[in-house]
């Protein structure tokens, strides 16, 4: 990551051995380590946070596509619609089901059955 080879970081060490003390020397590794632990938590967060949003781009991206792609059908439906003639719904036949009806509900009469009362 920094591109430190050994002989940098053993460079590192002596002078740092040579600044604080043998003393205090263990107590700065550990306080050192503890942020650059915090630092590195923070980085995954980080990264963690923007690859969760690239999906939720990439998500809206997908979406918007799908509803180009079905407004562009809904346009084919209309177009497709136009084309086709509209058929007039068809009449019903009310002079032969009327006078088919009438016969039927049409009660028998003396008169019908050629009987003189």
């Amino acid at each position: 990551m920094f591109d430190i080879g050994f002989w940098e970081l053993m460079l590192v060490g002596v002078v740092a051995l040579l600044v604080v003390g043998p003393e205090d020397l263990p107590a700065l590794l550990r306080t050192a380590g503890t942020y650059v632990g915090k630092a590195r938590r923070f980085i995954s967060d980080v990264r963690a946070e923007l690859d969760m949003e690239v999906n939720r781009a990439e998500e809206i991206k997908r979406r918007i596509a799908e509803e180009a792609r079905i407004a562009e059908l809904h346009e084919v439906i209309d177009e497709t619609k136009a084309t086709i003639p509209v058929r007039s719904a068809p009449r019903p036949k009310a002079d032969s089901e009327s006078s088919e009806n009438a016969v039927k509900d049409k009660k028998p009469t003396s008169a019908d059955h050629g009987d003189t009362p």
